[in-house]
């Protein structure tokens, strides 16, 4: 899956028309998440397939210098009826959120439902422009507590070690790889992936809980910007609302008061119709 993300302008219809920009990333055969192209109004962006938050040390004119990024999250349970499949990711990862960054490094979870009654759960993790790999030594299921941690080896290094553990079943993913990381923005995301090129329809996935409010693991939805290591209220940062061009799909909550929990509230879902160039 590619997990570039497409955002929007919340300015006019008309403009929002233009700000599409395709998004890459990558979960399962022919499934895709996306990058994010950078459109923000205020502390807020629309965006058409990820919801949550995003950070950098400077979100109008960000350097490269994000080198560490962690996360929790509880495995959500995902509904479905009828034939069409559905789709939805959570992750963290650092790069592919602003306009021309096709850089990204993450690991997550996959929850979908696959329009014939049933739903599966999987985990994985992706380097851009690579195609996403599952990690088949983890038994994901809804409710599990995931705790996922992306650093490079030194501040000026190419080397990066992804950590992916379920608390729950205590299983353990762990992976050193080489990736010209753009080191732009901190990303901790719901998301709804590309399927055949299109982007998908999102599974109602109620709720999703991020951070250490949620998951009782201290450290989570942090980041290390520019040599300082803290929660995503400690540095420039945005929410992100998942939209069509007419409605939303997934919402995020305020952070809490200490800056290291968040919920994405499912609203609704459509159909994608979009071809990803």
């Amino acid at each position: 899956m590619n997990k570039k993300a497409f955002l929007i302008s919340l300015v006019v219809l008309a403009f929002l028309q233009v700000a599409f920009v395709p998004a890459f990333g990558s979960y399962a055969p022919n499934t895709q998440n996306g990058t994010a192209n950078h459109a923000a109004v205020m502390q807020n962006t629309n965006s058409l397939n990820w919801a949550g938050y995003v950070a950098s040390s400077n979100m109008k004119s960000p350097s490269a210098t994000v080198t560490s990024v962690a996360g929790s999250w509880i495995v959500q349970n995902v509904t479905g009826s009828g034939q069409k499949a559905t789709y939805s990711s959570q992750w963290i990862g650092i790069g592919g959120f602003f306009s021309g960054d096709s850089s990204l490094i993450q690991t997550g979870t996959e929850s979908d439902y696959n329009g014939g009654g049933a739903t599966s759960y999987s985990a994985w993790w992706e380097l851009l422009p690579a195609a996403e790999t599952t990690i088949t030594g983890m038994t994901v299921t809804p409710g599990d507590i995931m705790q996922a941690h992306i650093f490079t080896v030194s501040s000026t290094s190419n080397l990066w070690n992804i950590y992916l553990n379920d608390t729950t079943k205590h299983e353990t993913f762990y992976k050193q790889v080489t990736y010209a990381s753009s080191k732009l923005s901190a990303e901790w995301i719901e998301e709804r992936p590309q399927v055949n090129g299109h982007l998908s329809t999102l599974a109602d996935f109620g709720t999703a809980y991020f951070g250490q409010n949620y998951t009782k693991i201290i450290g989570t939805a942090n980041a290390t910007i520019s040599g300082v290591a803290g929660s995503i209220s400690s540095f420039s940062y945005e929410s992100i609302t998942m939209v069509t061009y007419s409605s939303t799909l997934a919402q995020p909550s305020l952070l809490n008061s200490d800056g290291t929990s968040f919920t994405v509230t499912y609203v609704g879902s459509t159909h994608g119709s979009k071809k990803v160039k």
